[in-house]
């Protein structure tokens, strides 16, 4: 945390970290010395027992862990709160694969609807924000909001509710059942910026998440440089979801991402 602070102000907080009785204050002593600012994403903050979030899972449970992370966000001052649009079924992590638990219980997209009344009525002046997801391993049943057309399905039919759209998904996605990723983005960032609260930038092969840095040279730069006066207008955070990389090359591409879509240096 020290050395990204020393790259940008704008951090946001997810999955990846252990359980912590003492995170919270130790966050706000972060954000008052440092005047960072925070989002919070999915699995944050990490439980005492960990198992796999699913947005389409309606137990307590999931609610429960939901509270905690809507705590967090009201005592860092974040105004909403974003997650992944949900799972089929029950399912295992291995190496970033989902593993299918062998269970019988199956969640549909029913599951999802129902968890956005309840977040909205739990938490009137939260924003919520859904991300859409992609096949991992293959599995063209094991997620929802993957396809382009279920991903305008939803921004059309839900007035409540946004969209973070993670392009590096969409990526997979688009590879995986045959659509064009250039012009599935370009839809949605054309016809729905109002109703996009967050951007997700990643590169990968179009196989797998692989969550690498993006180039100069990447499409998905390219496609937001195309619509970077809408993502201006409607406040649109950006985010550089990386894993695994230098902190070195991660500031060369925070500040070349600043330079080229916001006309930034630092």
């Amino acid at each position: 945390m020290d050395r990204l602070s020393t790259i940008t102000k704008n951090i946001e907080l997810s999955g990846g970290s252990t359980y912590d009785d003492r995170l919270l204050e130790g966050l706000i002593k972060i954000q008052q010395e440092k005047s960072i600012r925070f989002l919070i994403h999915g699995y944050f903050p990490p439980p005492k027992e960990h198992f796999i979030l699913n947005f389409a899972d309606t137990s307590p449970r999931t609610r429960d862990f939901i509270r905690q992370s809507i705590k967090y966000a009201d005592a860092l001052g974040v105004n909403y709160y974003s997650i992944h649009s949900g799972f089929s079924r029950d399912f295992n992590f291995k190496n970033e694969i989902l593993i299918d638990t062998g269970k019988d219980i199956r969640y549909s997209p029913d599951g999802m609807m129902q968890n956005i009344s309840w977040f909205h009525s739990e938490f009137p002046g939260t924003g919520l924000a859904v991300e859409n997801l992609f096949p991992n391993g293959g599995n063209a049943e094991c997620c929802f909001l993957m396809h382009i057309n279920d991903i305008v399905s939803f921004l059309d039919k839900t007035e409540d509710v946004s969209l973070l759209l993670d392009l590096g998904h969409l990526q997979v996605s688009a590879r995986f059942f045959g659509f064009g990723f250039k012009e599935a983005a370009e839809l949605i960032l054309e016809n729905y910026t109002r109703k996009i609260l967050e951007i997700h930038l990643s590169e990968n092969t179009g196989s797998f998440d692989d969550h690498l840095l993006i180039s100069e040279k990447s499409l998905q730069l390219e496609i937001l440089r195309r619509h970077r006066d809408k993502i201006l207008k409607n406040k649109i955070n950006i985010t550089i979801e990386a894993r695994d990389c230098p902190i070195e090359e991660l500031e060369k591409c925070y500040n070349f991402v600043c330079e080229k879509l916001y006309n930034l240096t630092g």
